[in-house]
């Protein structure tokens, strides 16, 4: 009896029901070809497999140019303070992003989230540094 009144309403407020009910059918559709098509876009975004070669050597210039300014006297105390703060808060937000990553169920991405903080931490020093030092 419910659906013969949602029927008889639906008839006196729109005219063509069935028009209706096919634009609400093609509404659907739409949004998932959407959701499908932000997922795919998700997945383009995604970075590439970290590269272990670039991270070595980038990790090689940055300790090179502290060095460097170590022997030189130009390592500042402010430098080296911030240094240790670095590797410390370093190795705290890569604790934090393995255990979001594992609680959320990415378990296979949790070691990548982890090594992300990592580089994402020596390519910004490697930029830091060599903006006043660079090799002769």
């Amino acid at each position: 009896m419910a659906s013969l009144n949602s029927l008889v309403t639906l008839l006196e407020h729109d005219p063509n029901p069935i028009m209706t009910i096919m634009a609400d059918a093609v509404r659907m559709r739409l949004k998932l070809r959407a959701r499908l098509l932000f997922k795919f876009l998700g997945r383009l975004r995604r970075k590439s497999p970290s590269n272990l070669w670039q991270f070595g050597v980038a990790v090689n210039e940055v300790i090179a140019a502290r060095v460097v300014r170590a022997m030189t006297g130009e390592l500042s105390a402010a430098e080296a303070r911030r240094m240790i703060e670095e590797k410390r808060w370093a190795a705290v937000r890569a604790q934090l992003a393995y255990t979001e990553a594992i609680l959320n169920s990415e378990t296979a991405s949790a070691l990548g989230a982890y090594f992300d903080v990592y580089q994402r931490a020596v390519e910004s020093n490697r930029k830091r540094l060599s903006n006043r030092w660079r090799w002769p």
